[in-house]
């Protein structure tokens, strides 16, 4: 049993489905302190001038991830919209997608935990991801914090392998995973180059990016990892 555990990020990029995929079930970490420098409420699209930033206004910063509310009266839902239809109007598959995500925008909600996942709800199907989601707010009796909380996730999942982003191999505490008996994997995300609208070809853009320009061929982008 192979788990993974990533928060609910804004929009996310390839990586984070990539993660998804290849994974046996995948944790939504959603009740961890909401930190000022995470991504969870932004993430970069691609325009005429090059990267642009999405940024999801907030009216509470500093509580759990899932209590973060969003500052619905600033009008950000319209010019999110704007900016990918600016953006993507004219690449290959906007008009055949766009329906799916319009609802999104068009039916406000407070909570920012709720947004995301509505729309990595989307992302993950046009990807065809199978892979199981959970919040670890649904799951009762998970105590500890950071890397305790961590290994007591995968506990409650019967995990053998935890699927680690490469970004925490700085504080991982790989002699706990092992005390625990958890093989400790990182993983091997190796960002595909595909058709891309306005110039010479950007990374780690948010996953509507190659949804967009490519459509149903976005899945054949992203490969599980073979973890042996």
């Amino acid at each position: 049993m192979i788990v993974a555990i990533h928060q609910p990020n804004y929009l996310p990029w390839l990586g984070y489905f990539h993660k998804m995929m290849s994974c046996d079930m995948f944790v939504v970490l959603d009740d961890v302190l909401h930190s000022r420098r995470a991504v969870t409420n932004k993430n970069k699209i691609k325009g005429t001038e090059g990267a642009r930033l999405l940024s999801v206004p907030l009216s509470q910063k500093e509580v759990l991830i899932k209590d973060v509310t969003i500052m619905n009266e600033s009008q950000w839902r319209q010019k999110h919209w704007s900016s990918l239809q600016g953006c993507y109007a004219r690449a290959s598959f906007w008009k055949e997608l766009k329906a799916l995500f319009l609802p999104v925008y068009t039916n406000p909600v407070e909570s920012l935990a709720e947004l995301n996942l509505q729309l990595i709800q989307v992302i993950r199907e046009l990807l065809e991801i199978k892979t199981p989601m959970e919040r670890s707010s649904d799951i009762s009796g998970i105590t500890g914090k950071k890397g305790t909380k961590i290994i007591n996730i995968c506990k409650y999942f019967e995990a053998d392998i935890f699927l680690s982003g490469i970004g925490a191999r700085t504080y991982n505490d790989e002699q706990e995973f092992e005390k625990n008996n958890l093989r400790l994997v990182y993983q091997d995300f190796q960002h595909p180059v595909y058709p891309q609208l306005w110039g010479d070809f950007l990374p780690n853009l948010a996953a509507v990016d190659l949804l967009f320009n490519c459509g149903p061929e976005s899945k054949r982008y992203l490969s599980r990892q073979v973890i042996t």
